[in-house]
């Protein structure tokens, strides 16, 4: 029998997705979808980042990112700022309580990091984010094909 790519990588992700929510994010205080955000605010740190941008970046529907920034601002994590250029804009930013535990974070991703590189070559990661990328291009080709019936 033919091997699934589907069923590998749901199976990889959930996977991952265990591992994480048990032993790198901090005691259930995020979810994945949370997680991400905070990930990739510190990446972007500094730049003006949006909603759009999010959802971009995760793949996720506008509600989920919503639903998971009105989370964070609960928690005080994060804030959205209107734009003094555009006022229907808001900019996602970090607040200061999310320094507190910005080491930590970043301590727990770069270890899983580790962890899940481990004995992979510098060549083989490349060749896996080519076929990501590949993927995630197929996928959204398709969804912008199907919306345009």
């Amino acid at each position: 029998m033919e091997r699934s790519m589907i069923k590998e990588l749901k199976t990889t992700v959930n996977c991952i997705k265990n591992y994480l929510n048990k032993d790198v994010l901090p005691k259930r205080f995020f979810n994945m979808t949370q997680y991400h955000i905070i990930g990739y605010l510190l990446k972007h740190e500094g730049e003006d980042v949006c909603q759009k941008d999010l959802e971009e970046e995760t793949g996720l529907k506008k509600a989920s990112i919503t639903g998971a920034l009105d989370a964070l601002t609960e928690k005080d994590i994060v804030a959205r700022v209107q734009s003094k250029d555009d006022r229907r804009k808001n900019y996602i930013v970090l607040t200061e309580k999310a320094n507190d535990f910005r080491k930590k974070l970043e301590e727990r991703e770069n270890s899983f990091s580790e962890l899940i590189t481990k004995d992979i070559s510098d060549e083989e990661k490349e060749i896996f984010f080519t076929v990501l990328q590949k993927i995630r291009s197929n996928v959204m080709q398709t969804k912008s094909e199907d919306l345009a019936e």
